[in-house]
């Protein structure tokens, strides 16, 4: 597991989420988002990735439909 994260990483990471989260129409503070936040990093733990490799990689992750935001 990575000890520590660049402030550049993190950028990346909550940009990614935000888009994640705005695509699913998931609220940034739900269970949803969290799931997504906790797949993120395990994501970059294993490599670094930019925002859109991030995305790609979420491809297949949507969020369970009783969570989004009406």
């Amino acid at each position: 597991m990575r000890q520590a994260y660049s402030p550049d990483d993190v950028d990346v990471m909550r940009g990614a989420l935000d888009i994640w989260c705005a695509l699913h129409n998931v609220g940034k503070d739900g269970a949803e988002a969290n799931r997504a936040a906790r797949r993120i990093l395990d994501l970059m733990d294993k490599k670094k990735y930019s925002c859109d490799e991030l995305l790609a990689q979420l491809g297949d992750f949507r969020p369970d439909p009783r969570h989004r935001v009406a």
